[in-house]
């Protein structure tokens, strides 16, 4: 293909702006993709009088008019979405080297006050300070400030720091005003320089009031420059807009890092209106504009930077599976939060949950997930993003998971990039079809491996479903009908028929008021209860019924060691009156020990069943055993369609990569004993009586005093409030690292000594905001 821009008279300066026909073309194959409402989030206006060009025949700046208005912009931009409405800008001087500062905010105040649906940001320096410029910080809508590196006192200010340009005493007053910053870093590395990175994260987490937007997805225009952004990740105050990017990488890092909230559009008018783009090179970029590039030589036109923008932004939308939604709130939304002129906290959650009572019975799939059982009214109900061991709720807040970390499922914290990847790379190969799943096999060999004492698996897709399997399994084995049961094992019929008797005989096995309502009376008799480490009442069980039992099903621990000898009893009881022992390892199993805790306790189990922690959030379960235990299910009916998909299988492959990668069980224990340590010296300090127990990677405490579930639900709003799901049970996970678990630390000083404050003037049913938690799981709706 040749060059057919024939264009003569624009092209007399090789910067002016101007729309060809090969613009208009590729603007209309991005239409599918743009939103409808539209705000940018980074553009400059200014007089071209006041920068004091040297130059002002070539250069971009001065590719227009001599007064570039917002009008100006918006006629240049407008194109870019014609069948958009282009609300608005956040707007701030060209901040070049000789440009008169004073001048230059004065302009922006006059043009800020004829469009009253856009912001400003003040253009500052190291030798101003804000007395000198109170005139344009104190306007209505300047919402902040705009350094540049050519003001740097460091030479040559393209390697300066961020002080060099940006003092500490502008951080200190961004963060007393709680406004945005615009930040344009300097150095060869961008966000993969050490340097710059340990400054943005002692200044954001020094003045947390400030909202710092990092341009050009932080300066990458040399795409793998953006992989240091991860090392920012956990810093809230920390935005990112990828105005004249031209490469969807470094966007995807963002997405992928901080999830599509953090992610604004700006066009960088006047460069939108550049012709060319910026591309990664060696251990660079190159900017291939009209005068670096002889574009006579091309196989093709150049179009606008900005159009070139916005195609790596489809791109990176595209390849991260991006919604309507959420590309909505990257082009309006985001910037509308950040400028605090979106709606007022909606508590969207709280609204969708009133509604899901009337829709699904009891308002959940998860009793455990019910907010009624942490603080009602308050607790977010649902999720819009999980990533690490952070939670946002549906109005967008941030939280940090210190509750049980989507009930013990996610071990290795929310969204591993290592299990994703693995996943991803399956779904978009296809996770189901008419033949079986190679993974699966895959898995039982690891399994088996992993336990010597196994040599046969099966696949199901949920905790539940792994226990009923496994006493089906039982029973076929066995040819009996009759378990015994110790703890919590699920919803099935086999389990809730201990309660068909004349007492809640699960009582004390975690789940008090479960009614065995819909469980056929005539499996009255058929489950029997123990409790843990009481091995009088075991053998109490096997005297009575040791001859029926087709299973003992237990956990081989929950909160505490078994006895000496109590795990060691019930293996030789269980192979004496021929039934089958099962280790429910669904909860505990990976915590304790890689492979499960019965592994610590040298306890050779005939079948033991896993799911949670082993999928990741993924459905993944699993029950393992002898051949001779398993001999059962050859014979049994046990089958279901989605048993064969891969997603289950591939996840947990992943996770158990990831374990064999890390310690966990050590990790978790060490955060989980930390945690503990904060409850008791914390509990000490103010005077609270608490007891803390369970392991430290099952973790729990109570208030030890008058109404503790009062206390309970105070703790847990007032822990909301400071941005932590927090109750009295806390499952560590991989991703608590040593700074946010401070964080938590320092939340619980200050609840702890409130609470304590006030139960000392008897006041302490004043904190209380409506309802006390539930719990038990007493029927609500």
């Amino acid at each position: 293909m040749q060059n057919r821009n024939t264009e003569s008279s624009p092209e007399s300066n090789p910067f002016s702006w101007y729309f060809n026909e090969t613009d208009t073309n590729s603007i209309g194959e991005l239409q599918d993709f743009l939103p409808d409402r539209i705000f940018d989030s980074h553009a400059h206006i200014y007089r071209v009088n006041d920068l004091n060009l040297e130059e002002r025949r070539t250069g971009l700046w001065s590719g227009g008019e001599p007064e570039v208005s917002i009008q100006e912009w918006r006629k240049n931009v407008v194109p870019f979405f014609p069948k958009a409405d282009l609300v608005g800008g956040l707007f701030f001087p060209a901040p070049l080297p000789m440009a008169n500062i004073h001048a230059s905010n004065a302009y922006l105040m006059a043009e800020l006050d004829q469009h009253p649906a856009s912001r400003g940001l003040a253009l500052v320096t190291p030798q101003l300070g804000p007395e000198d410029l109170a005139e344009v910080l104190t306007h209505p809508q300047v919402v902040g400030l705009k350094p540049y590196h050519v003001y740097s006192k460091e030479k040559p200010t393209s390697q300066s720091t961020l002080s060099g340009f940006f003092p500490e005493f502008w951080w200190k007053w961004a963060h007393e005003n709680a406004v945005v910053v615009m930040m344009h870093i300097m150095r060869d590395g961008a966000l993969s320089d050490k340097g710059n990175v340990q400054e943005i994260r002692r200044l954001c987490l020094d003045y947390p009031g400030i909202k710092l937007v990092l341009a050009h997805t932080g300066r990458s225009f040399h795409a793998p420059n953006a992989r240091g952004m991860k090392a920012l990740q956990d810093l809230e105050n920390v935005w990112f807009d990828q105005s004249g990017i031209c490469e969807s990488s470094p966007m995807e890092a963002v997405i992928d890092y901080f999830g599509p909230q953090k992610l604004l559009w700006g066009s960088d008018f006047p460069v939108s209106a550049l012709r060319g783009r910026a591309v990664t090179m060696g251990d660079g970029f190159f900017w291939m504009d009209p005068i670096s590039c002889d574009w006579s030589k091309s196989l093709g036109n150049p179009i606008l930077v900005g159009i070139e923008s916005l195609r790596a932004l489809r791109q990176a939308c595209h390849r991260m599976s991006l919604s309507p939604s959420d590309i909505s709130q990257i082009f309006y939304g985001n910037i509308m939060e950040l400028l605090e002129r979106g709606s007022k906290k909606s508590h969207a959650g709280q609204h969708l949950y009133s509604h899901a009572k009337t829709r699904i019975p009891g308002g959940v799939q998860l009793l455990s997930k019910r907010p009624e059982n942490m603080a009602p009214g308050y607790w977010p109900p649902y999720f819009r993003e999980a990533k690490g061991s952070s939670v946002w709720d549906m109005d967008g807040k941030q939280y940090y998971d210190f509750s049980t970390n989507a009930v013990g499922s996610c071990l290795l914290g929310y969204a591993h990039a290592g299990v994703n990847a693995a996943v991803i790379r399956r779904v978009r190969m296809g996770n189901m079809s008419s033949l079986n799943p190679p993974e699966e096999v895959a898995l039982a060999d690891q399994l088996c491996q992993i336990h010597p004492w196994a040599e046969q698996a099966r696949f199901v897709r949920g905790g539940g479903e792994a226990c009923a399997v496994a006493v089906r399994i039982s029973r076929a084995t066995t040819q009996r009908s009759k378990v015994a049961v110790c703890g919590y094992h699920g919803w099935q019929d086999w389990y809730l028929a201990a309660n068909l008797g004349g007492s809640d005989a699960l009582r004390g096995h975690l789940l008090p008021g479960l009614e065995p309502s819909g469980v056929p009376k005539e499996l009255r008799n058929t489950t029997f209860t123990f409790k843990y480490n009481d091995e009088a009442g075991f053998k109490e069980i096997m005297a009575s019924h040791g001859h029926e039992l087709a299973a003992v099903v237990m956990e081989p621990c929950r909160n505490v060691d078994p006895n000496p000898g109590f795990l060691e009893t019930i293996r030789e009881e269980t192979k004496r009156k021929g039934c089958l022992l099962v280790f429910d390892e669904i909860t505990v199993g990976w915590r304790l020990a890689f492979g499960g805790a019965h592994l610590t306790y040298g306890i050779q189990p005939d079948m033991s069943v896993f799911a949670k922690a082993l999928g990741n959030g993924y459905p993944i379960g699993a029950v393992i055993g002898t051949r001779e235990a398993m001999e059962g299910a050859q014979g049994s009916f046990i089958s279901s369609t989605y048993w064969t998909e891969s997603i289950g299988p591939v996840a947990a492959l992943a996770v158990l990569e990831e374990m064999q990668k890390e310690n966990v069980p050590k990790y978790v224990e060490q955060i989980g004993s930390w945690v503990q340590d904060i409850w008791h010296s914390q509990g000490k300090e103010t005077g609270l009586k608490l007891k803390v127990a369970g392991f430290p990677c099952l973790s729990t405490f109570s208030f030890d005093g008058s109404d503790p579930e009062m206390l309970r639900t105070i703790f847990t709003q007032q822990m909301l409030e400071r941005g932590y799901l927090a109750g009295t049970a806390f499952y560590p996970t991989l991703a608590h690292s040593e700074r946010i678990v401070k964080r938590y630390a320092n939340a619980v000083g200050e609840v702890f000594e409130s609470m304590a404050n006030h139960i000392g003037k008897g006041s302490i049913a004043s904190m209380l905001k409506g309802e006390v938690a539930k719990s038990g799981f007493a029927r609500l709706v």
